[in-house]
């Protein structure tokens, strides 16, 4: 049995050391064609330069000139366009920071006033409701026959709109039977009242929203 497993053993070895063989052979061959290719091109890349005529090293002269100007071009269009960017994003910041500040500043209902304002701007027929009692909307909107509602949240960034909130809107929105409702805040709003507002007829403008609503106000 030993002589028969050392049999076997030895003619595995055999074996391997073939296909070693076989495999170097292999490499070695691939090697020296890709080593003749590459120097039948160099010869041949030789060759066409000593037959270039002075019009032919012009031409190629203007092509390759013209290449790196093209590449200029694209390298400053580029760094153009990521400068442009970063201006405006800095603008927008200060805008952002600038419109905020008077927000503010307004009283909650200073701040209702102004967002009717908004959408008055936007072609619709606003009515405040009442200061107090106002069923969960502050803005009546109607256009084309149809009656939208806004709820308006003059709070800080730290305090954002919660799902309860939203909840109670929505029940506004039933009761009008509105079309949609825009909810309307200075802040930010929850994860919960986020999804709550999925699939219902309801459009949530947080501050940066707010501030492109502004913006399209003044025309800008």
């Amino acid at each position: 049995m030993g002589k028969r497993r050392y049999r076997r053993r030895s003619s595995k070895v055999q074996s391997n050391i073939e296909w070693l063989i076989l495999g170097a052979i292999a490499l070695y061959a691939i090697y020296k064609t890709v080593l003749e290719s590459i120097q039948n091109f160099i010869i041949n890349v030789r060759y066409y330069i000593q037959t270039f005529s002075a019009l032919d090293w012009l031409y190629i002269t203007i092509i390759i000139t013209s290449l790196i100007c093209l590449i200029y071009i694209f390298l400053n269009n580029q760094s153009n366009n990521r400068t442009k960017i970063k201006q405006e994003q800095a603008k927008l910041r200060v805008l952002r920071d600038s419109e905020y500040f008077k927000l503010m500043e307004m009283t909650s209902y200073d701040f209702e006033k102004f967002v009717a304002n908004l959408y008055l701007a936007k072609g619709f027929d606003v009515e405040l409701t009442p200061r107090t009692g106002d069923g969960g909307k502050d803005i009546i909107l109607r256009k084309n026959n149809e009656i939208y509602l806004v709820e308006c949240k003059r709070y800080n960034e730290k305090n954002k709109v919660s799902r309860p909130e939203i909840q109670k809107f929505h029940s506004a929105l039933m009761d009008m039977d509105a079309k949609e409702g825009f909810f309307i805040t200075t802040s930010y709003f929850t994860q919960p009242a986020s999804t709550y507002s999925i699939n219902k007829p309801i459009k949530l403008v947080d501050l940066p929203r707010l501030i492109e609503l502004i913006e399209e106000a003044k025309g800008i």
